[in-house]
């Protein structure tokens, strides 16, 4: 159900792109739970952004898959992204739903994100990116994730 969801949004995101900013990148996430094993991830993140003046807002779908570290579990997340313009870099906030999927089982929550992003060019896009995910029923209750990424925009 949540896959029809998070398909269901990035079909509304992309029918957006068109009259906005829509973006699609990749990042490296080190996954670090409060208790339990940490990970390493690579997520595949696409989105859309818009916004007026300085405040920006936007949406974006991200599928995480395993890479390395001692636990193995595969992440969705679905955010609603807020800017506001500092200059060089933008602050970033972020709050959405997360699923966690491992050995067939999965557990939900939600997440919550701070960062910061600027341009590399016209075209690219870097990010730093905190996300803590809070999650009802996983081995644990709170992973913190320290994400770096590049994103190309269209």
């Amino acid at each position: 159900m949540k896959t029809i969801i998070l398909g269901a949004a990035f079909a509304a995101c992309a029918g957006m792109a068109s009259a906005q900013g829509f973006y699609a990148g990749g990042t490296l996430d080190y996954a670090y739970p409060h208790t339990g094993e940490t990970q390493t991830a690579a997520s595949i993140i696409a989105g859309v952004a818009m916004g007026q003046g300085a405040l920006g807002y936007g949406a974006e779908v991200e599928l995480g898959a395993h890479v390395a570290g001692d636990a193995d579990y595969n992440t969705r997340r679905l955010r609603a992204l807020g800017t506001y313009d500092l200059g060089a870099v933008a602050a970033l906030a972020a709050a959405g739903v997360t699923s966690y999927e491992s050995d067939g089982a999965n557990a939900s929550g939600f997440n919550l994100g701070v960062g910061v992003q600027t341009d590399f060019s016209n075209t690219i896009s870097l990010r730093a990116e905190f996300i803590r995910d809070f999650m009802d029923d996983h081995t644990t209750a709170a992973v913190t994730t320290t994400r770096i990424g590049a994103f190309y925009n269209f």
